[in-house]
């Protein structure tokens, strides 16, 4: 018995032996990790000529209206709150021309003008806007100085409402209760016609844009529920915003988050690049790593240096660039982060080239 517990008490001390190893191992670990944002290529991407766009509103006619929130809403109360209706307001196309142009300036392709007479055909009925002409598109381009309209030929918002009793659990009372239940959908629909006016030829493209949303909440009580749940306008608006996403995401490059390696470490020159790095100075870095791989004889640091140059490239779009220096890592000393980030940057040059149209 008295040789288990010495034996015992022996594993005990290798494997805390072990562990503080490891624990010292990772704090003193050279990778470390930074979240980035990758550009993601556009679905449906324009023609390089056009770099600016001006947005007007061909879909707003005398049939629209701009009835204040508390007017639309009780007419929606009044029918007991099931209602399937087709309502036009302004305030809500207005919403979806300006969160796109916001979503198309933000994306980096675009410069973007929205102009004070916007809505173009505001007292005419206009059921359903033709296209523009190219003498029509060309003054509008000459006179806000853009390559093309992008505009708002059709936009309609049907609200369909209800609302009734249910029973259900209650767990704070723990048995059944009432509960009133209220539900909202909102389908849009827009059409979208990008006229540019080029020398040669005059380009049209069209993109129609049709989807619902829905808002959905119950509770007990029936002034709580109404109190929180949206109201009709707002939902109205909400839905040409979802409408601006859905185009932006089609014309228009999107950033989402990434994450990535870099080698840090007790060099000076990564004590001295690991702040740029975090602050996204990728410029700098770069330069210091290029300058200090120049001067290096050292092979272990040199393939280091050349996986972090392979990372800097990357951030500033030369995604060809970043593959030759991360072989050159890869070729100098084998490591399976440096394997996993040269699938990475492949990928990258893949999905690059088919948004280009090139194979």
């Amino acid at each position: 018995m008295q040789n288990f517990i010495t034996q015992f008490k022996h594993n005990i001390r290798r494997f805390a032996h072990v562990l503080l190893i490891i624990l010292l191992f990772s704090a003193c670990s050279p990778l470390r990790h930074v979240t980035i944002d990758l550009i993601m290529p556009a679905k449906n991407e324009l023609p390089d000529n056009i770099q600016s766009l001006t947005l007007v509103n061909r879909a707003v006619d005398c049939r629209f209206e701009d009835n204040p929130s508390d007017t639309i809403q009780l007419r929606f109360f009044e029918s007991q709150f099931t209602l399937d209706s087709l309502i036009l307001d302004i305030p809500a196309a207005d919403s979806l021309l300006r969160a796109l142009g916001n979503l198309l300036f933000e994306s980096g392709r675009y410069d973007i003008v929205i102009p004070k007479e916007r809505f173009l055909k505001m007292d005419t009925l206009n059921t359903f806007a033709d296209s523009l002409s190219q003498s029509e598109a060309r003054q509008l381009t000459r006179l806000y100085n853009t390559d093309a309209v992008l505009s708002l030929d059709y936009f309609t918002t049907g609200i369909k409402t209800d609302f009734f009793k249910m029973t259900g659990w209650d767990s704070y009372v723990n048995n059944f209760a009432l509960f009133y239940h209220a539900e909202m959908k909102i389908g849009y629909t827009a059409l979208f016609r990008i006229y540019f006016p080029g020398d040669s030829a005059f380009f049209i493209n069209s993109f129609f844009i049709s989807d619902t949303l829905t808002w959905d909440d119950v509770d007990p009580d029936i002034k709580n529920l109404f109190r929180r749940f949206t109201f009709v306008k707002e939902g109205m608006s909400e839905a040409g915003i979802a409408a601006a996403l859905r185009l932006s995401q089609i014309i228009a490059p999107i950033w989402e988050p990434a994450q990535r390696t870099f080698f840090t470490g007790r060099d000076k020159v990564f004590q001295a690049t690991e702040t740029k790095v975090m602050e996204n100075d990728w410029e700098s870095a770069l330069q210091i790593w290029l300058d200090t791989y120049n001067k290096s004889t050292s092979r272990s640091l040199k393939s280091k240096l050349e996986y972090n140059i392979a990372l800097g490239y990357e951030m500033l779009g030369n995604i060809s660039e970043a593959i030759i220096w991360a072989v050159k890592s890869y070729e100098h000393t084998y490591r399976p982060v440096t394997y996993d980030y040269l699938n990475i940057l492949k990928d990258r040059k893949s999905l690059l080239l088919d948004a280009h149209g090139k194979k």
